[in-house]
């Protein structure tokens, strides 16, 4: 006789991969029917617009790519408004309550913070790239002069689009350990900028500042920060964002919110 696998296995697998896709389901529905989200989306579009034309205006240099502009508006700006969106879909759920109703609708914690990091990532990605191109198009209406190179724009463009899905993928992960809004700001301002800042007035820690999320954000859209390149540069935010969902993760299964 032939041997097949267990059925309870398969159904177990099948259970937790349908699991997934309705908490999916339901975290794009609660986010696309919040006015905030298009608020935000909306301003960081436009906030890109204005770093990105502000950027070109002051440029003078005829090897400059015109994607250039909307990647000074994502280090700039425009990363921060998107990490805000996923940043919100979170802390607002703990503000309103809607937590507790949406851990017994998934009571799989995990379950839910992987839903709510994939559809904001997707979110994130999708308005990334978005602002990405009216960064291009900024750049080429405002330099007066610059070199298109394809692979170049394409780079850039799809470089801003990756880094603030990572941005926020990392954001929900912090979002998800302090639960407010307000400590979620600082502690992410705090990781972006002021460890930098404090770490680089110490002798020998140029390293140390390379390595975290802001050094690893300049390799990834600038390609290299003289330290690593954008390969390194992706694959370390990456890391950061995984090690904040990991940390997260721990943290719901102990807490009874």
């Amino acid at each position: 006789m032939a041997a097949t696998a267990p059925a309870p296995a398969r159904t177990a697998v099948r259970s937790r991969t349908a699991g997934l896709r309705g908490a999916v389901a339901a975290e794009w529905t609660k986010l696309v029917s919040l006015r905030s989200t298009w608020y935000l989306l909306l301003g960081a579009a436009v906030l890109t617009g204005v770093i990105a034309s502000a950027a070109g205006v002051l440029t003078h240099d005829p090897a400059a790519s015109p994607a250039g502009p909307a990647v000074v508006a994502e280090l700039n700006g425009t990363g921060l408004v998107v990490a805000a969106l996923a940043m919100l879909a979170v802390t607002g759920e703990y503000a309103t309550g809607s937590a507790t109703t949406a851990f017994l609708c998934v009571p799989d914690r995990v379950r839910l913070l992987a839903a709510k990091s994939l559809t904001l990532g997707a979110v994130t990605l999708a308005a990334g790239l978005l602002c990405g191109v009216v960064g291009l198009v900024c750049g080429l209406v405002t330099l007066e002069e610059s070199t298109f190179d394809t692979a170049t724009v394409c780079g850039q463009v799809l470089g801003v689009g990756v880094h603030a899905a990572l941005l926020s993928v990392l954001t929900v992960g912090l979002a998800a350990v302090v639960r407010r809004s307000a400590g979620t700001v600082t502690a992410l301002f705090g990781l972006l900028f002021l460890l930098p800042m404090a770490l680089d007035v110490l002798p020998g820690a140029e390293t140390a500042v390379d390595l975290l999320p802001a050094g690893a954000s300049e390799a990834l859209l600038l390609d290299g920060n003289g330290s690593y390149g954008w390969q390194a540069g992706l694959a370390l935010m990456a890391l950061w964002a995984l090690a904040s969902l990991t940390v997260a993760a721990r943290v719901l299964r102990r807490r009874d919110v």
